[in-house]
């Protein structure tokens, strides 16, 4: 089989957008057979999906907990990344929890999605940013 030669890039912009307001009861770092206790974030797509930044904003007072990144093959939600979420008590003067992690590398094939779920309940959005081929 030949090599790609040519450089590839992303047909169509995505956002994917999933909003957390409580617990997912999900505190192992095992894998999950499916997705039960996760929330989606990211679709498939035909031909594959590539994630440059994942966001996380909380809307009110954060508290101390863990957002985990789930990828999932349509079978089985491995652990991908987890990002701390800061305790944080936002008002008119001070600026809620938000927190950005880029990816140079992070390219889901066609059928494969994103999950995330929360260790204890605070309110965020998590977006992720990039493109389908």
């Amino acid at each position: 089989m030949a090599a790609n030669i040519q450089p590839i890039f992303p047909l169509s912009p995505i956002v994917g957008i999933a909003t957390l307001t409580t617990a997912t009861a999900i505190t192992a770092r095992t894998n999950i057979t499916g997705t039960t206790g996760c929330v989606q974030l990211t679709a498939t797509s035909t031909n594959g999906t590539r994630i440059d930044n994942i966001v996380i904003k909380s809307k009110t007072t954060s508290v101390s907990s863990n957002i985990f990144i789930w990828l999932y093959n349509g079978t089985t939600s491995f652990l991908f990344d987890e990002i701390d979420v800061a305790a944080i008590t936002a008002g008119n003067t001070t600026d809620s929890f938000v927190y950005s992690k880029n990816y140079s590398n992070l390219v889901l094939p066609a059928t494969y999605q994103l999950f995330i779920s929360q260790t204890v309940q605070t309110d965020v959005t998590v977006f992720a940013f990039g493109g389908q081929y």
